[in-house]
């Protein structure tokens, strides 16, 4: 019986000593309670049990302090270094004229017909946008005016394909910014379309 009761105990301790969500977690250091402080529990695998509710309590704690640390991140209210400005955002973001990053995204776009192109340059107050297909024809133009979103704390310029005659195979885009007082900024990508039959 008691072969029965140690092996039954150590399956237990087995398959509540594994890391999982914190409802499942409770009810898992509740069990390990329960069978502690069990008559049934044989005095030899008492050790074993306090060493796992001893883990999940230090687990649980790391979890409380990361959580408390993440609450107090969302509470603390966030400084407008922007003087006002509303255009701007409630976070200053570097207004510097200079390339950052420029992607496509999703890439591959598989079953997607309008993909985003997304272009970190700063403050501008113009970017083009032509888009090829893989033969080097024309398929798709923008010119962008309006203000960037801070996206990540960076200001960012995104266009979404808006045409539905999508150049499946890889394409390249272009892309030429301009603002007053600075040479143009290029850059360029490719990005692969992939038929699903969409």
């Amino acid at each position: 019986m008691k072969k029965i009761v140690g092996i039954t105990t150590i399956f237990l301790l087995s398959f509540f000593g594994s890391i999982g969500n914190s409802h499942a977690a409770d009810k898992r250091t509740n069990k390990l309670y329960e069978l502690y402080n069990s008559t049934s529990t044989p005095a030899s695998q008492k050790p074993r049990l306090k060493h796992f509710i001893n883990r999940r309590e230090r687990i649980e704690q790391i979890r409380g302090s990361s959580r408390a640390a993440r609450q107090r991140a969302l509470s603390t209210p966030v400084v407008d270094k922007t003087g006002g400005d509303p255009s701007v955002g409630a976070v200053a973001a570097d207004p510097t004229f200079k390339l950052g990053k420029v992607y496509a995204y999703p890439n591959p776009a598989v079953g997607v017909k309008h993909p985003v192109i997304h272009i970190e340059v700063g403050l501008a107050d113009k970017v083009e946008i032509k888009v090829y297909n893989n033969i080097g024809k024309l398929v798709e133009e923008a010119v962008l005016t309006e203000t960037p979103k801070i996206i990540k704390g960076v200001y960012s310029y995104e266009y979404k394909f808006v045409s539905d005659n999508t150049p499946y195979g890889t394409c390249s885009y272009i892309i030429r910014v301009f603002k007053s007082g600075f040479e143009p900024i290029d850059a360029s990508g490719k990005m692969m379309f992939i038929n699903t039959g969409f």
